[in-house]
């Protein structure tokens, strides 16, 4: 934000949504960036004056290399066709959004790209006024045509002869995009949706440069943001290093003078690097510190690191490939999901929680989930269950089947576990184990029997998960599962603004998609995270995504 610029507190339409914005006086700034940051805003209940990002009882400073690890290279630098946590821990320093989460208060919003918004007073309409003189990092001056072309290539990627896993779920209650002037830009929703701001706050509605996109058709192999860091070098299998983005549009930030992430599949390999102090912060969601990892450095690092133990918002998984017989047969599906020891694979895991479709506090208690046919323990009944519902099917005897996993993190372990848990009732499945580009490009095409994955959301939003994972064509819908009853149950809940109200409607799409079983939850995370304590104004959680942008993280020297 420019020298000057008011701060901005907004007011709540519903208890859930702005109705308007209006000046406020700055706070004292404690550093140059301080005073520079936007106020920041809580999406879920009126607006109070809230603590800017800046360093607890200390000054920030500035300068260092900030080393972190990451457990596989990025698939792409194109940001709206990501969607794995290697993406979000290394490009979402590159790349912006209209209005990002609190790099500190995870659940609070504040602006990023826009300087300020409005909304309709039916909720319907967003304004949002963005910083003047912005750039892209190659110098090109930063428009309101990249803002458009951006937020219709998310919203319709197909019009545009791409994907976009991640955001065109989260884009799902938007209309159109306008341009309103040389600074300005008006999204017209269908509906009144009491998650449109947190959806694009998330990291992975990104505004890229419509200049590299018309003349590349993608950002493959271009990395070019207006953010806090810009490329300086990729080696890769090696590392990739960012540098401190001189022309940032927001005073006094970043602190850091770039970040490096070395890429280390293996696990232990990944462990000594963070022990050795070769890289401060560990790698993040599946790829983190193991349990025993995690033991191990509050017990022998103690006065020099420190572990996170947060909500993952991550679920691993055992996804049916409908397109694909017998698993367009929900007696198959149930046979699987009954017979899964959920409690098991948590186990192999080192940490997790058996849970439903959402996490609390949206659906059933996970102490209501474990006593369910399936989830619960012994597993003697459900077994025999499941080889009756095989027998109605026609294939008693079981069959041969393949899973489809990743390499290089415990999905690997856990695609082991979907294997044995198979194995019980008679079918018979080989492992895949690839890649991560190969995985997503399989996965896309349909082109596997079941996928052994952990799949891991931006925030606490029940509308991305359904929209992503439930709604027909969703972008993570890897699966195929279409079912009209539950997409008209999901728009419902999207368009009720009414907590009471929309947590009645959840529980009905709760109910039918656990019958029809789309995919086998096998069990919800615990990340644990690790970083070395000169590693300041940094907190990872929930989830493994928005939190990855360092622009307020500082090191202590």
């Amino acid at each position: 934000m420019r020298s000057g610029t008011p701060f901005l507190v907004c007011t709540a339409l519903a208890g859930l949504m702005y109705a308007g914005c209006a000046p406020a006086a700055a706070p004292t700034a404690t550093a140059p960036a301080a005073a520079a940051a936007a106020r920041p805003v809580d999406s879920s209940r009126p607006a109070t004056p809230a603590a800017t990002p800046k360093p607890p009882g200390a000054q920030a400073q500035y300068g260092g290399i900030l080393t972190r690890a990451v457990n596989r290279d990025v698939s792409s630098f194109d940001v709206q066709r990501e969607e794995g946590a290697d993406a979000s821990t290394t490009i979402f320093n590159v790349y912006q959004g209209l209005v990002r989460l609190h790099p500190i208060e995870h659940e609070k919003i504040m602006p990023e790209l826009a300087e300020k918004w409005d909304v309709s007073p039916d909720g319907k309409v967003y304004t949002f006024a963005l910083h003047k003189g912005i750039k892209w990092h190659d110098g090109k001056p930063f428009t309101m045509e990249d803002v458009k072309y951006s937020l219709d290539r998310i919203h319709n990627p197909k019009a545009f002869k791409t994907v976009s896993p991640r955001g065109e779920g989260l884009l799902a209650a938007m209309e159109q995009a306008e341009i309103t002037g040389e600074d300005g830009i008006r999204i017209t929703l269908k509906y009144p949706s009491a998650s449109f701001l947190q959806n694009i706050a998330t990291g992975w509605v990104a505004i890229a440069p419509r200049h590299i996109m018309l003349a590349k058709g993608d950002m493959r192999k271009d990395l070019v943001g207006t953010g806090p860091f810009k490329l300086k070098d990729f080696n890769p299998n090696i590392s990739l290093e960012l540098e401190r983005n001189k022309d940032y549009h927001i005073r006094g930030l970043p602190y850091l003078d770039g970040i490096r992430f070395y890429t280390i599949r293996d696990i232990a390999t990944r462990f000594s690097a963070f022990r050795t102090g070769k890289v401060q912060i560990s790698f993040i969601a599946s790829g983190g510190l193991t349990a025993t990892e995690a033991e191990i450095v509050k017990r022998d690092m103690a006065d020099r690191a420190v572990v996170y133990d947060h909500e993952s918002l991550s679920r691993n998984t055992l996804a049916f490939n409908f397109q694909r017989k017998p698993w367009d047969d929900v007696r198959v599906r149930r046979a699987v999901d009954l017979a899964y020891d959920r409690q098991a694979a948590i186990v192999v895991n080192g940490r997790g929680y058996v849970g439903s479709i959402y996490v609390s506090p949206w659906g059933m208690k996970p102490g209501e989930v474990v006593k369910l046919p399936g989830y619960r323990q012994p597993k003697d009944a459900d077994i025999a269950e499941a080889r009756r519902l095989l027998a109605e099917a026609g294939i008693p005897a079981g069959f041969k089947t393949s899973i489809l996993g990743r390499s290089g993190s415990s999905t690997e372990r856990q695609a082991v576990v979907a294997r044995d848990q198979l194995a019980k009732i008679g079918i018979d499945a080989q492992l895949v184990i690839v890649d991560s580009a190969t995985l997503y490009e399989r996965l896309g095409r349909h082109a596997f029997d079941l996928n052994s994955g952990s799949w891991t959301d931006n925030s606490n939003n029940p509308d991305e998960t359904l929209f992503n994972y439930y709604a027909t064509g969703g972008g993570r819908n890897y699966g195929g599962f279409s079912d009209k009853q539950v997409d008209d149950l999901i728009e419902k809940q999207a368009r009720t603004v009414d907590k009471a109200a929309r947590e009645a409607v959840l529980a009905e799409i709760e109910k039918r998609v656990m019958e029809a079983v789309p995919r086998v939850i096998s069990f919800w995370e615990i990340f644990q995270t690790g970083a070395w304590k000169e590693v300041r104004d940094f907190k990872p959680g929930p989830g493994a995504h928005p939190w990855g942008k360092l622009d307020y993280t500082w090191l202590a020297r």
